[in-house]
């Protein structure tokens, strides 16, 4: 009888065993291949999408509306391609020409890389978008 019941329980152990392993892969497997991508706005947005409408750094947000009066187009059809949080050298975010006077302080702020109409801009920004300046006019 003792053998009956030791022979049981050593198939039961298996058999729970053999259950665990099988549903442990297939969690593996719906976990590393049903993952949806992760969209941001540098990947082929088209204007209008839903991808123009990321939270993004109210600076930066600044930066974009800036862009958008300069070249006379909508805001929406403005993608913000990338925001780099940098440390400026001076008021003037290290843009400052000879004739101009700029506060000597460390400024943190922003690098923006934008895309509109099928060109890249960069602009640099203070923390909160005071000050904004364009790389190049």
């Amino acid at each position: 009888m003792n053998k009956k019941i030791i022979t049981s329980l050593i198939i039961i152990v298996v058999l729970i065993g053999g259950a665990y392993w099988l549903i442990s892969k297939e969690k593996l497997n719906t976990n590393t291949t049903s993952q949806m991508p992760i969209v941001t706005s540098g990947e082929n947005p088209e204007p209008g999408s839903e991808v123009h409408n990321l939270p993004v750094e109210p600076a930066a947000d600044v930066a974009r509306k800036d862009l958008a009066l300069k070249l006379s187009v909508d805001e929406k059809s403005i993608v913000i391609m990338k925001i780099t949080e940098m440390t400026w050298s001076d008021g003037c975010l290290g843009l400052g020409g000879p004739a101009e006077s700029c506060l000597q302080a460390l400024v943190p702020g922003f690098k923006v890389e934008m895309l509109a109409k099928g060109e890249t801009y960069f602009y640099r920004t203070d923390k909160t978008g005071a000050t904004v300046r364009a790389e190049t006019q």
